[in-house]
């Protein structure tokens, strides 16, 4: 058996790992706050494959197994463009883009071909770390020429970051600052991240960023989002 190598992307918002020649036993079912695995319909790869998700939550970010398995009883070629052999697309519920991973990172532009022998699984694993509580949908789907090998499946993010917006009133320190939302002044906490972004920003302008409130009641501003 070849022994195929998937070449590593990192980048500072999400991960992307490998996961080559894994065993083809199931994983547990469950929900997305634990794990969960959900097998395509035929409509959806072609019968030469088999893909999987997994979602597992922790701490604060949601990590996606992706596995593609090659059950066509031979070997099978796949040719990739770039370093960048799968990539995933969040949808709302409302079926609105959220985010994309190959949107986040830079690959590298470099044409490569694997050969996936018989009963070989590939796999990746991605970390995503910027998603404020609520319900979507996820895609994931191989980069190759000759096959996507695409499976959706639900993204539940709970105990993560909410999703606020208001007037940024001004800063009252160099680690927090204050926001009108909806005639309530509110002072938050910034992370290194979020005080980064701060000079994007200008005083009596509606901001959006994600945020978390502990038990004693302080808000902590994760990070500031733009939209698009």
């Amino acid at each position: 058996m070849r022994n195929n190598k998937w070449v590593p992307i990192i980048s500072s918002a999400l991960v992307i790992g490998l996961l080559s020649g894994c065993g083809g036993g199931a994983a547990p079912k469950g929900t997305a706050e634990g794990t969960k695995e959900e097998s395509p319909t035929q409509n959806e790869i072609a019968a030469s494959f088999h893909a999987t998700i997994e979602t597992k939550a922790e701490n604060n970010t949601m990590i996606i197994h992706y596995k593609v398995k090659n059950l066509s009883g031979k070997t099978k070629k796949l040719t990739f463009t770039s370093g960048l052999e799968a990539d995933y697309i969040v949808y709302d519920l409302q079926g609105k883009k959220v985010k994309q991973y190959s949107d986040e990172v830079m690959a590298t532009q470099v044409m490569k071909e694997i050969e996936l022998e018989s009963n070989q699984e590939i796999g990746k694993e991605f970390t995503i770390s910027d998603l404020p509580n609520g319900r979507y949908k996820i895609e994931v789907f191989l980069t190759a020429k000759e096959e996507q090998a695409k499976v959706v499946t639900n993204l539940i993010v709970k105990n993560a970051y909410s999703k606020g917006t208001g007037v940024l009133v001004g800063q009252m320190d160099p680690h927090t600052i204050e926001i009108d939302m909806e005639g309530k002044k509110i002072a938050f906490q910034l992370t290194e991240d979020a005080i980064k972004q701060l000079p994007l920003l200008k005083e009596g302008e509606q901001v959006s960023f994600l945020y978390k409130g502990n038990d004693d009641g302080q808000k902590t501003i994760q990070k500031f989002v733009f939209e698009k």
